[in-house]
């Protein structure tokens, strides 16, 4: 490690202002130590020295299709904001040493050339260089903030079933209203009930401070939500940045008038049961047996609070984005 601190102008002075010449051995320069040897001594590097990019070719190979798409969109943003061709112009040229694929990509969003002669990739992994190869074998929701949105005349039974549910998983519910003044269930008189009083009202908090949101039914309450333009964002931006949605009830017209996407299936007053679609789960007829406490927490749980919570675990539904679902919903 160099200690000197030259005193110049520029950084290495006085050599790269005055292109002085190499110092001398009478200066501190360094020399070789003499000794006999047979053969022919020379200071040289190895072919594989000059190898800069499978390493990074490795990483990318190993990566998942989500994160690939994030690496994609990464050398894009900041390309944008580049004004001199010269400088994406050879980006793009670089990585077409490292994958042809994502140089035409990213050569295609920031207006570059497309490498014309693209290295072949091998396509050589590793493990343990992508996130999702850390998830937890057991899927678990220790520590995820779930938002519940309620207004007057909420569904009182969902919502102790999930919250209930949040609670036994040592997960965090926070309720979520339009005011953060007591609000009365379906069964409760504002006059003989104190209520529950939000955590926090919509304007108060945004979705992006909550890993999942759930909303449960009550006609009176989805009346209300359906004309609160911020309730309506929450879902929206929830569904934006991939994250669980939950629904029972008349909560599932609420989360359809928020998305407006016909690839999202929804649960529906046919029998359909539990529908779980791109991590939105839903069940328009709940009820106490439909809401019964957790056995299982997997991919092929049945129960609306299995699915629910299961998809929580997952952290973001990737597929949802990899569809381009997340960007047909303005947030």
């Amino acid at each position: 490690m160099r200690h000197t601190i030259s005193k110049g102008k520029v950084n290495y002075w006085p050599n790269r202002y005055g292109h002085q010449p190499a110092a001398t051995v009478q200066e501190g320069a360094y020399v070789d130590y003499q000794q006999k040897i047979a053969g022919i001594k020379q200071r040289a590097l190895s072919k594989k020295f000059k190898d800069h990019f499978s390493q990074a070719q490795l990483f990318y190979n190993s990566l998942s299709e989500i994160e690939k798409a994030h690496v994609q969109a990464a050398f894009s943003f900041e390309l944008d904001h580049c004004d001199e061709a010269i400088v994406y112009e050879r980006l793009t040229e670089r990585l077409g040493v490292v994958d042809g694929e994502l140089a035409n990509t990213i050569a295609e969003m920031v207006g570059g050339k497309k490498p014309i002669d693209a290295k072949p990739n091998p396509g050589k992994k590793a493990k343990n260089l992508s996130q999702l190869d850390f998830l937890p074998e057991t899927p678990t929701i220790k520590s995820r903030r779930i938002a519940i949105i309620i207004a007057d005349g909420y569904d009182p039974i969902a919502f102790n079933a999930v919250y209930g549910a949040i609670k036994a998983q040592s997960a965090l519910p926070f309720v979520i209203g339009p005011r953060r003044s007591a609000i009365f269930s379906a069964n409760e008189d504002s006059s003989s009930s104190k209520g529950i009083v939000p955590d926090h009202h919509l304007e108060g908090q945004r979705s992006t401070m909550f890993d999942a949101i759930f909303v449960p039914g009550g006609e009176k309450s989805i009346q209300t939500l359906s004309k609160n333009g911020r309730a309506l964002h929450y879902i929206r931006e929830a569904f934006g940045h991939l994250k669980a949605i939950g629904g029972t009830g008349e909560a599932v017209d609420l989360i359809n008038k928020a998305i407006q996407l016909p690839e999202v299936s929804l649960s529906e007053t046919d029998g359909s049961g539990v529908v779980d679609s791109y991590g939105v789960v839903t069940l328009k007829n709940a009820s106490p047996d439909s809401l019964k406490e957790i056995v299982t927490v997997a991919s092929d749980a049945k129960g609306f609070l299995e699915k629910f919570v299961y998809n929580i675990s997952q952290h973001r539904n990737w597929q949802r984005e990899l569809d381009g679902l997340s960007t047909m919903v303005a947030y």
